[in-house]
């Protein structure tokens, strides 16, 4: 792992940055989860917030293939996480939505997250923890939009 501290700050790219503390927060999820894996996290999060979505609205929503979804979905499926059923207005389209079991899982899910959110920014003010999410959010727009 790279020493922060020793590097000369300001020739460090901030996705190296993010890659770490992704990478951080990976290991804290698979201390409380054994069958879910952090990518899991990101799937069943989207599905709570965005009920009754085909499997293309999802793949958009997170920007990867369908084939991708596909072989998440599956293993959420197969683990009783979500279910999908035909879509009454379309019924070539399947759309998903999590189980009991799944909502269940993301309640937990999201108060691990806001744990470890909570200690991430436990020396921080409300302005500053707001400030960096202001932040993070225009870094994340921009990095969506201007294409680099």
């Amino acid at each position: 792992m790279v020493d922060f501290e020793k590097e000369e700050n300001s020739f460090i790219p901030i996705i190296l940055y993010m890659d770490y503390i992704n990478a951080e927060y990976n290991k804290f999820l698979k201390n409380y989860f054994k069958n879910i894996n952090p990518r899991d996290f990101t799937y069943l999060v989207n599905i709570f917030y965005h009920p009754n979505s085909s499997q293309r609205e999802l793949a958009d929503l997170l920007m990867v293939s369908e084939a991708n979804v596909g072989q998440i979905i599956k293993r959420l499926e197969k683990n009783k996480l979500i279910y999908r059923e035909f879509d009454e207005k379309n019924k070539s389209s399947r759309i998903i939505n999590l189980t009991d079991e799944g909502k269940s899982a993301v309640f937990t899910l999201l108060g691990i997250a806001y744990k470890w959110e909570a200690k991430f920014f436990e020396n921080y003010s409300l302005e500053d923890k707001k400030r960096f999410i202001s932040m993070i959010s225009d870094y994340y727009q921009k990095s969506i939009n201007d294409n680099i």
